[in-house]
C-alpha cells in the first residue's frame, strides 16, 4: 500500500515540459493554448493621501477648463474655415481682430478668474483639442507679433503658449483624467 501511495504522489508530482513556439504553447503535448501579448499597462503607487489630494485638485481643476479647451476646438474648426474664405489680408485682420472682440467679451470673466495653474491646464488641453498650440493659433489668426506679445505675457506668469501636449509622458494624468470625464466616470 506504502508503495502504492508513493508512486501515486510521484506522478502527481512530475513536472511536465512545456514548449513554447510560434505563439503556441504546447504542455506535455496534451494540451494546447495560443500566446496572446498584453497592452502594456501602467501602475501607479496611489496609496498616500497627500498624492490623492493633489489628484483631486488636479480633477477639479481640468474639470473646471476642460469644456473651455472643448469650445476652443469647435471655434478654431468653426472660424478657421470662414478665415480661409477671405482673399485680402485686410479683410482676414477685421474679421479676426472681430472675433477676438467677441471671445474676450464671453470668456474674459472666466479666464481672469483662473488660476495660474488652470491657466497651464488650459494651454496643455487646447493644443490636446485643436492640435494646435496656442501661440501657433494666434500667430494663425492675429500674426506673428501679436502672438510674440501674448507669448511673453504669458512668460510673465511662467507660462509658455508653445506648450505641446504630451499624454504619454509629463501629461500622461491630465490624459487619464480627460478619458475619465470623456467616459462619464468623473
Amino acid at each position: 500500500m506504502l508503495l502504492l501511495f508513493m508512486g501515486l504522489s510521484e506522478a502527481a508530482m512530475a513536472q511536465h515540459k512545456a514548449t513554447v513556439s510560434n505563439d503556441t504553447a504546447r504542455v506535455a503535448n496534451a494540451y494546447e493554448f495560443d500566446i496572446q501579448k498584453l497592452p502594456e499597462v501602467r501602475v501607479n503607487r496611489m496609496n498616500r493621501s497627500r498624492y490623492w489630494e493633489r489628484y483631486y485638485r488636479l480633477v477639479r481643476k481640468v474639470k473646471k477648463v476642460y469644456p473651455l479647451a472643448r469650445k476652443a476646438r469647435v471655434v478654431v474648426s468653426e472660424y478657421e474655415q470662414e478665415y480661409d474664405k477671405f482673399n485680402k489680408k485686410r479683410e482676414r485682420r477685421r474679421f479676426a481682430k472681430g472675433l477676438e472682440k467677441a471671445l474676450l467679451e464671453e470668456y474674459e470673466p472666466m479666464i481672469r478668474k483662473m488660476s495660474i495653474s488652470e491657466g497651464r491646464i488650459l494651454i496643455r488641453l487646447i493644443d490636446r483639442e485643436v492640435s494646435l498650440s496656442s501661440y501657433h493659433i494666434i500667430k494663425e489668426f492675429r500674426g506673428g507679433f501679436t502672438a510674440f506679445v501674448w507669448q511673453s505675457v504669458a512668460k510673465l506668469f511662467r507660462q509658455d503658449l508653445k506648450t505641446k501636449y504630451d499624454p504619454y509622458g509629463e501629461d500622461y494624468l491630465l490624459e487619464l483624467i480627460v478619458q475619465a470625464i470623456d467616459r462619464g466616470e468623473i
